[in-house]
Order: C-alpha cells, then sequence, then structure tokens
C-alpha cells in the first residue's frame, strides 16, 4: 500500500515589504502595542496592484518542484487551497497549472478558509494512499490585502500575503501521512468573512461604496478559541497514529497569534523550540502560513528524517484541521 511523504517545499511573498513603523508613518498614529506584544506581528509583504494570488502560488509551486528535483510534468494534480482566489471561476489551480506547464496534471481548488492547506494535506494525502496519484503539488495563498479595507488601523496592520507550496509523493516506505481529523461549526460561518462578491451579495456600486466587498468583521472572535481547540484535536490525530504528546518532534500552528501558540504549547508541555513562529517577518499569510512555517523550519534544519510533525489550522467558518506526518 502506498502513503504520502513531502519531498519538496517552497514559498513565495510578494514585493512590497511594510514593517511596523511604515504603517505608524503611514497612519500618523502609534500601531496597537499588542500587534507586536501579542500577535508577534513586525513586518509584513503586501502586494501590489500589479501582484495576484497566482502570481504567488505559481512562485512557490516552481521552488517546490525544484525542491524535490522533479519537473512539472512529474504532477498528477495541482491543488491550490485559498479563500482569495484569483478569480471567483475559473479555479486558481487551472491558471497556476498552465503556468507551470503541468501538462499531465489534473486540478481543483480547495476552500477551508486558514485550515484549508492542513485539510488538503489530508485530501492530498488519501488521493495518494488510493493508488490513483503518484506526485501532487499542493498549494496554499492568501491575498487577503486586496480585501481588507487600508484605512483601518486596527485591522490592516494584522494582515499580510504569501504563499507556500509542498510536493506531496507516493511512497512504499514507513514514513508520511499518519492520521487526520476535521471539525467544523458551520452555524459560526457569520463572525468574520467577504460576504459580497458570491451568488448571495453580487457585487454592486452601492455595495463597494458601503465597502461590503472587504472583509468585514460581525461579531467579536472568542480569544481563546484555538487553545480551547487545539490541543484536543491534536490528542486525538495523535491516538489514531498511536503516538502521545511527548513523541511530537514538531508542531506547526496557525500563524496568526504567537501569545496564542506559546499557551497552547504550555498546555501541551511542549517546548518552544517544537514550533515554528514565522508572523515576526511575514505576519499572518493565513492559507499559506503552514506551508510557508514549514519550509523555514525545513531549510533551518528542524525538521529531520523520522521526525512525528503535526500540523494545525483554524479557519472561519468556522473549521479546524490536523494531520500527523513521520518525516
Amino acid at each position: 500500500m502506498f502513503n504520502a511523504k513531502i519531498i519538496g517545499s517552497g514559498k513565495a511573498h510578494p514585493s512590497v515589504l511594510l514593517t511596523n513603523a511604515d504603517l505608524e508613518e503611514k497612519f500618523g498614529q502609534p500601531l496597537k502595542p499588542s500587534l507586536e506584544a501579542k500577535l508577534g506581528i513586525k513586518q509584513r509583504y503586501i502586494t501590489s496592484e500589479t501582484e495576484s494570488s497566482a502570481d504567488m502560488a505559481t512562485e512557490a509551486g516552481f521552488k517546490a518542484i525544484e525542491d524535490a528535483k522533479i519537473g512539472p510534468d512529474d504532477i498528477d494534480l495541482v491543488m491550490v487551497t485559498t479563500d482569495t482566489p484569483e478569480y471567483l471561476s475559473p479555479a486558481t489551480s487551472s491558471v497556476v497549472q498552465g503556468r507551470l506547464k503541468a501538462t499531465n496534471a489534473g486540478t481543483f481548488d480547495v476552500n477551508a478558509s486558514c485550515s484549508g492547506f492542513v485539510a488538503s494535506m489530508d485530501i492530498a494525502s488519501r488521493m495518494i494512499q488510493s493508488g490513483g496519484y503518484k506526485k501532487i503539488l499542493l498549494i496554499g495563498v492568501y491575498n487577503m490585502t486586496k480585501f481588507v479595507d487600508k484605512e483601518n488601523i486596527s485591522v490592516f496592520p494584522i494582515f499580510a500575503d504569501g504563499a507556500g507550496a509542498v510536493i506531496l509523493s507516493a511512497t512504499e516506505e514507513d514514513r508520511g501521512f499518519l492520521a487526520s481529523k476535521l471539525i467544523a461549526d458551520g452555524t459560526q460561518y457569520d463572525i468574520l468573512g467577504i460576504y459580497a462578491g458570491g451568488a448571495k451579495k453580487p457585487i454592486t456600486k452601492e455595495r463597494i461604496d458601503n465597502k461590503e466587498h472587504l472583509l468585514t468583521f460581525l461579531k467579536p472572535l472568542p480569544p481563546d478559541r484555538n487553545i480551547k481547540l487545539w490541543p484536543p484535536i491534536i490528542k486525538d490525530v495523535l491516538k489514531q497514529a498511536n503516538l502521545e504528546i511527548k513523541d511530537i518532534d514538531h508542531v506547526f500552528l496557525t500563524q496568526i497569534n504567537k501569545w496564542v501558540i506559546e499557551e497552547v504549547m504550555n498546555v501541551l508541555e511542549l517546548p518552544m523550540e517544537k514550533t515554528t513562529c514565522i508572523m515576526g517577518e511575514y505576519g499572518y499569510t493565513g492559507s499559506a502560513c503552514i506551508p510557508m512555517a514549514l519550509d523555514v523550519a525545513l531549510k533551518q534544519g528542524k525538521v529531520k528524517p523520522g521526525d512525528n510533525v503535526v500540523f494545525v489550522g483554524s479557519g472561519v467558518g468556522f473549521a479546524v484541521a490536523c494531520t500527523a506526518f513521520k518525516w
């Protein structure tokens, strides 16, 4: 029976760098102290008017292909996970597949908000286990600054753009995908999102004038939600894999709040050395943050062969996904 292992990774970020000092100059006032002290965000990259989701996804995809030492024509499937797609239709994955010249690959997009990349690791791994696919390019991309009110000092500094990609490959080795779990509560869809531009609220001039096409906060987010949710789902996935918390060598968590990550690591009784935080350099990159953090950790040698690695992604909707791999 085949299993799915990750054989290559890559990341990309857009060209415009904004530090916290740059934003304080833009707004003419200090940013909230919690932005750096609690969230851990010191700078971020945002897309220019000419840069798009497909641009970043393609760059990250090329880097992952190169890192895996394969060619675009070796890929059987291109998956892109994002809630900031290039277009409503066609799929961003189709655009990326064409640019990569991955002529043998099928395509589809996944939208599970910021849990999408981890959820897609589950999907891609099980497709490889089925025997129908040998190599899958999975890309997470986030271009939320195109949908954020850039005049809102409380919101704009949090968000950033970027992309991360991995190549999942079939293997008969005793390694790779171990277990996973997805949970959701769709009754909480009306907390945070982009509510105009789809079929429910098509774009009109009035909706644009009212900024309804931008990211909208309808209800406050529970500050301790992920602290309560992440440790139990991690334990459930580890139980499936016949592992315990002490067996974790590295864990990747959604990169929006460093304080929350620290609290979760305390609950798990794991040292911070067993996780990777990238929000200081890259800000919050949503569906791209997990693969970007993975690429950083791999390049720094923090994830090694034989390691038990856990991934947890959370997003609005709300949705949470967790996977475990043996490297």
